[in-house]
């Protein structure tokens, strides 16, 4: 059994993986949402038995706030008694010819701080280096107990390296510096969502087609993505990663695995499904059957349709789509219609507390 959860974490990603057998389960959360996911995440967490509070990985993806900012407060919570194994994140220190000094009170460094003086474990995997892609070696390969195996996907040192002079630009673009308020104009204008359209069915054709160019967040081409493989099932979680390294690791599985394209069971959009980390190529290159969408829209409207539209048009045999809330910029893609004409299925979560589950 593997189930992934991707929870109620307003405009950011928090996705609870678990697998095993009933008697024996094992756990790995990946980010921990905006601030306001931690109120859900800690109930969600308080469910589990005492003895059960023990998760096999943390992966904080990337240092934007709606992956980070939740994940602070998991690891500052001294009563709920969550621990693990290993946590993996990627701090100014992991960045390319970097010295180990400090940028001062913001999350990132904050979350650097709680792992040193908590003496928590940091990229145990990683024999505490940088969690990334290593030139002329193969892919990173993990085994956690239990069986889950793990391939890195994202970054690389390139994409670390092109992080490292920006840092604290980004981390302030992001809303992460208390000093440095996020501006209250960028939320103000994102990109446009469904609802921009004028209330109408999106064309399909059209949107999926769109000319296609790609994120340049250095924050976003940081973020860790993983392969993860369970009992023959696999799940593609990509953080807010850029689609043109993810399509070079996938030609690379492609290649040793002699499949002609990379067989997976769910794929998490990248960039809650914005269509600057979703191209046309990358579907190309796999074989899915269900794409799960982490997004309540707010701040940039996501996801975005050209997106949704690549996933309809180039996504496979009738594709679901999961999305982990019923918004105003998604809620077009549930129009029965629509669903039967183009061959896909669109799939919400009940409410906006309950998150979505995949159950595999």
């Amino acid at each position: 059994m593997i189930e992934l959860t991707l929870l109620p974490a307003g405009h950011g990603d928090c996705l609870l993986l678990e697998y095993g057998e009933a008697d024996e389960r094992y756990r790995v959360l990946i980010d921990g949402g905006t601030s306001g996911t931690w109120k859900r995440l800690k109930t969600r967490l308080a469910r589990l038995p005492v003895e059960q509070r023990h998760f096999e990985l943390l992966i904080i993806t990337h240092i934007d706030a709606d992956h980070i900012a939740g994940a602070l407060k998991l690891l500052e919570d001294e009563h709920l008694g969550i621990t693990f194994s290993d946590i993996w994140f990627n701090g100014y220190r992991h960045l390319p010819e970097t010295p180990l000094e400090s940028l001062g009170a913001v999350q990132g460094e904050r979350l650097t701080n709680l792992l040193l003086d908590d003496q928590h474990p940091w990229n145990r995997h990683f024999d505490g280096r940088a969690v990334r892609l290593r030139a002329h070696a193969g892919l990173p390969v993990v085994m956690l107990p239990g069986g889950l195996r793990l391939t890195l996907l994202s970054p690389d040192q390139k994409k670390l390296a092109e992080l490292k002079p920006k840092w604290k630009k980004e981390i302030r673009k992001a809303g992460l510096d208390p000093r440095q308020p996020r501006n209250k104009a960028e939320e103000q204008t994102p990109p446009r969502g469904l609802e921009a359209l004028g209330g109408g069915l999106p064309d399909i054709a059209r949107l999926a087609d769109a000319p296609f160019d790609e994120d340049d967040s250095v924050a976003n081409g940081a973020s860790i993505a993983v392969l993860a493989e369970y009992a023959g099932q696999r799940l593609l979680l990509t953080g807010d990663a850029h689609p043109s390294l993810l399509i070079e690791s996938i030609k690379r599985l492609n290649c040793w695995t002699n499949e002609p394209r990379l067989r997976l069971d769910a794929l998490k959009l990248p960039h809650h499904g914005s269509k600057a980390n979703l191209s046309t190529e990358l579907l190309k290159l796999i074989d899915c059957p269900r794409y799960l969408v982490s997004t309540n829209g707010a701040y940039f409207r996501h996801p975005d349709p050209e997106a949704i539209a690549r996933i309809v048009k180039y996504g496979g045999e009738r594709p679901d789509v999961l999305f982990n809330y019923k918004t105003a910029y998604n809620k077009a893609w549930g129009n029965q219609r629509l669903q039967r004409e183009h061959g896909y299925r669109a799939t919400y979560a009940e409410n906006d507390a309950s998150g979505i589950e995949l159950k595999l």
